[in-house]
């Protein structure tokens, strides 16, 4: 019995896919780096650290595959292919901003982590209001100031959901 690692078995189905896609006269849509990079991401988060070695254009499509879950499309390609030249660093720190502040991402968050670069906030900044009925103005501050699953959980505790 012939034992695979992660990596040849990502280029075997890799070359599989791309025979497929070539017999029925279309071209893959990703390169092999970035078939390797979406075979290695967890379904629940991105590692920077898997998308950092890529070229732009490998890095480009990397982003939209994992994080908005979808390959890009021709006008985004367009829009990006003058910037490809620019240092990897800095075309990643353009990238993954736009990235995180679109609707898009925002709509279907996939978290991106180990980032080491000047990245704006991920997440979405929540307002919330609280309605002060009959609490101490600390506790409603504290209670503003909890991440939102405590804010839930702490609805949850008084009853209120």
């Amino acid at each position: 019995m012939k034992i695979y690692s992660d990596e040849a078995l990502s280029r075997a189905l890799f070359a599989l896919a791309e025979q497929r896609m070539q017999a029925a006269g279309n071209t893959f849509y990703c390169s092999e780096a970035v078939f390797a990079v979406m075979a290695a991401v967890a379904p629940d988060h991105v590692s920077y650290e898997l998308l950092k070695p890529l070229e732009n254009r490998d890095f480009l499509h990397a982003v939209y595959l994992t994080l908005l879950q979808r390959p890009i499309d021709q006008a985004a390609a367009q829009n990006w292919e003058s910037q490809l030249s620019l240092p990897s660093s800095q075309f990643q720190t353009t990238l993954l901003n736009s990235v995180l502040r679109s609707q898009e991402y925002r709509n279907n968050p996939m978290p991106l982590l180990d980032c080491p670069l000047p990245l704006e906030s991920q997440t979405p900044q929540l307002t919330i209001h609280v309605v002060n009925n009959g609490l101490p103005d600390r506790l409603v501050r504290i209670y503003q100031k909890l991440p939102r699953s405590l804010q839930k959980l702490a609805k949850k505790i008084a009853g209120k959901e």
